[in-house]
């Protein structure tokens, strides 16, 4: 129950950090495999995503870590909304989903804590604190995080962001 209610938001947090499907799939299997055994730790008073997501996320790092992944954060495109099959009617239709398309890539070439933060609370929902617990970091580093990683985006997706200066 708990998979088919959750698999599709843990795989899309896994897929956002490690950047491969197949890493992402193995990742996720991992982290509710690691769910069902210490489902014992879990307290029920608490909603069980944000500590799904925790799982999920510790073993995503653990694996950027172990595969030295690290160092192809920047600027490295996913396919975070799939291209529809068939060309939307309306223009605005068009615009939106280029939109979202320019969103998702600017965040995916967040670094990975960065884009990790954004992806729990804005996509999700969750609380900084949650988030902060998920990470095993303050909520002043989360939100820090946050705050750069809007910078970055704002920096990015901005029609009048001026060029970079070439040097001469």
């Amino acid at each position: 129950m708990l998979v088919r209610a959750y698999q599709a938001r843990v795989f899309g947090l896994v897929l956002m950090i490690v950047r491969s499907p197949p890493a992402a799939d193995d990742v996720t299997q991992e982290a509710f495999v690691r769910a069902f055994r210490n489902l014992h730790r879990y307290d029920d008073r608490r909603p069980i995503y944000p500590w799904l997501a925790a799982i999920a996320t510790r073993l995503a790092h653990n694996w950027m870590r172990q595969h030295g992944r690290t160092a192809r954060r920047e600027g490295t495109p996913i396919d975070a909304a799939p291209a529809p099959s068939t060309p939307p009617a309306a223009l605005t239709d068009l615009i939106a989903g280029e939109r979202r398309r320019q969103l998702w890539t600017t965040i995916a070439s967040l670094p990975a804590r960065e884009r990790t933060a954004v992806v729990l609370h804005y996509r999700d929902g969750m609380a900084v604190r949650d988030i902060a617990a998920a990470l095993g970091v303050t909520g002043g580093t989360i939100k820090t995080m946050l705050f750069r990683a809007r910078r970055h985006m704002r920096e990015r997706l901005s029609p009048e962001s001026p060029e970079p200066e070439k040097r001469q």
